[in-house]
Protein backbone atom coordinates (compact mmCIF):
# COMPACT_ATOMS: atom_id res chain seq x y z
CA UNK A 1 0.00 0.00 0.00
CA UNK A 2 2.74 2.48 0.93
CA UNK A 3 4.61 1.67 -2.27
CA UNK A 4 1.55 2.48 -4.40
CA UNK A 5 1.08 5.82 -2.64
CA UNK A 6 4.76 6.72 -3.10
CA UNK A 7 4.61 5.73 -6.76
CA UNK A 8 1.46 7.81 -7.28
CA UNK A 9 3.05 10.81 -5.59
CA UNK A 10 6.18 10.41 -7.73
CA UNK A 11 4.15 10.20 -10.94
CA UNK A 12 2.09 13.26 -9.92
CA UNK A 13 5.24 15.24 -9.07
CA UNK A 14 6.88 14.36 -12.39
CA UNK A 15 3.70 15.31 -14.28
CA UNK A 16 3.45 18.68 -12.54
CA UNK A 17 7.16 19.32 -13.11
CA UNK A 18 6.79 18.61 -16.83
CA UNK A 19 3.77 20.90 -17.12
CA UNK A 20 5.60 23.69 -15.32
CA UNK A 21 8.71 23.27 -17.46
CA UNK A 22 6.88 22.46 -20.75
CA UNK A 23 9.99 21.51 -22.75
CA UNK A 24 7.86 20.91 -25.88
CA UNK A 25 7.13 24.66 -26.10
CA UNK A 26 10.40 25.83 -27.63
CA UNK A 27 11.41 29.44 -28.05
CA UNK A 28 10.97 29.20 -31.83
CA UNK A 29 7.51 27.65 -31.48
CA UNK A 30 6.41 30.39 -29.06
CA UNK A 31 7.77 33.19 -31.27
CA UNK A 32 6.11 31.69 -34.37
CA UNK A 33 2.80 31.38 -32.50
CA UNK A 34 2.92 35.12 -31.66
CA UNK A 35 3.95 36.11 -35.18
CA UNK A 36 1.13 34.01 -36.61
CA UNK A 37 -1.37 35.62 -34.22
CA UNK A 38 -0.22 39.09 -35.24
CA UNK A 39 -0.89 38.34 -38.90
CA UNK A 40 2.41 36.94 -40.14
CA UNK A 41 5.99 38.16 -40.50
CA UNK A 42 5.14 40.76 -43.15
CA UNK A 43 2.52 42.48 -40.97
CA UNK A 44 3.21 46.08 -39.99
CA UNK A 45 3.42 46.76 -36.23
CA UNK A 46 3.73 50.07 -34.39
CA UNK A 47 6.94 49.44 -32.44
CA UNK A 48 8.22 52.27 -30.21
CA UNK A 49 6.36 54.89 -32.22
CA UNK A 50 7.45 53.71 -35.65
CA UNK A 51 6.09 51.20 -38.12
CA UNK A 52 8.12 48.00 -38.48
CA UNK A 53 7.47 44.60 -39.94
CA UNK A 54 6.89 41.96 -37.27
CA UNK A 55 9.83 39.90 -38.57
CA UNK A 56 12.23 42.83 -37.96
CA UNK A 57 11.24 43.53 -34.35
CA UNK A 58 13.59 42.09 -31.71
CA UNK A 59 11.90 39.36 -29.69
CA UNK A 60 12.77 37.98 -26.27
CA UNK A 61 11.46 34.76 -24.73
CA UNK A 62 11.22 34.35 -20.97
CA UNK A 63 10.40 31.09 -19.26
CA UNK A 64 7.66 31.33 -16.62
CA UNK A 65 5.91 28.41 -14.95
CA UNK A 66 3.34 26.91 -17.35
CA UNK A 67 3.99 29.54 -20.07
CA UNK A 68 6.57 31.20 -22.28
CA UNK A 69 6.40 34.98 -22.29
CA UNK A 70 7.33 36.54 -25.62
CA UNK A 71 7.93 40.23 -25.61
CA UNK A 72 9.08 43.02 -27.83
CA UNK A 73 11.51 44.96 -25.62
CA UNK A 74 9.90 48.08 -24.13
CA UNK A 75 6.64 47.45 -26.01
CA UNK A 76 4.36 44.43 -25.58
CA UNK A 77 4.17 40.92 -24.12
CA UNK A 78 2.26 37.77 -25.08
CA UNK A 79 2.08 34.33 -23.50
CA UNK A 80 2.07 30.83 -24.98
CA UNK A 81 0.81 28.24 -22.51
CA UNK A 82 2.16 24.75 -21.89
CA UNK A 83 -0.54 23.33 -24.18
CA UNK A 84 0.26 25.71 -27.04
CA UNK A 85 -2.53 28.26 -26.60
CA UNK A 86 -1.82 31.93 -27.32
CA UNK A 87 -2.77 34.48 -24.67
CA UNK A 88 -2.58 38.18 -25.33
Amino acid sequence: MKTKVKALILVAAITVFLLVWAPWITDDYAINKVIESLGGPETSFNYLGGEMLVKDIPKKVVWLPFVRAIYFPSEAVWFVTFYGAFIF
